[in-house]
Order: C-alpha cells, then structure tokens, then sequence
C-alpha cells in the first residue's frame, strides 16, 4: 500500500518527474520561480528496509541559492525515517532504552545504541 507519506509513493512520483514544487523558497521564504536544480542519494532507515533516495534540489531565483525538497518521512539531519524515530519514541513510553534496542533487533532491523535513542528523546519528546 502507498500513502502519500510512503517512500514507494515519493519514489513513484520522482520517477514519474510528478514531484509537486513547493509555492516559496525554503531560504528567502517569497514567492518566487523556482527550478529544478539537480538531485543527490541519501540513505534512510525506515522500519521495514533501508532506501537508497533522490533528493531533488530547487534552485531560487530571487535570492540566487539552492534547496533540498526532503519529503515527508525524512527528519532534516538524520538517517532514520521519522516513522522510526516516532516508533522508538513510544516504545519509549514503556521500556528502557536497551529494551527498545532489543526490540529493533527482534523486528529484524539493524542493530541501534540505546544512546541514540536518548538523544531522539532529548530531541523529539
């Protein structure tokens, strides 16, 4: 299934040049004419398997500099998928950190250090 948030839906509509381009600059913040300006690869870790990405970048007329389009399930800054982020964050709720670390490595995903769950608490909670 792909909801709008999914990595299979983003990568359908990137391969399908369907992107949608947002009404202002992420810079400046006017309203402007914005172009396509190229594309990078980044990894994310989701739940269920790690994606390799296009990133596309868009590029401002008005104030003369690029910006990454990062697409929803993507956190500015980190290799995991908000959706995973937000699942440690409610387990959580009920566990310790190396349970929750345990439980990654149970639902078969790679291994993760209790302390980057720590930092996703002080960050995200």
């Amino acid at each position: 299934m792909t909801t709008p948030d999914s990595v299979d839906h983003y990568l359908k509509k990137v391969r399908e040049g369907k992107l949608a381009k947002p009404d202002r600059c992420a810079v400046c913040r006017n309203r402007c004419q914005l172009i396509w300006h190229g594309s990078y690869r980044r990894s994310v870790i989701a739940l269920a398997r790690t994606w390799i990405i296009p990133v596309k970048r868009l590029y401002c007329h008005l104030c003369r500099r690029t910006f990454a389009l990062l697409p929803s399930f993507v956190v500015k800054f980190h290799r995991y998928a908000r959706e995973t982020i937000t699942f440690a964050l409610r387990a959580l709720r009920s566990r310790t950190f190396e349970a929750v670390a345990d439980l990654f490595m149970e639902r078969g995903q790679r291994e993760v250090a209790p302390l980057t769950f720590y930092f996703w608490r002080r960050k995200f909670a």
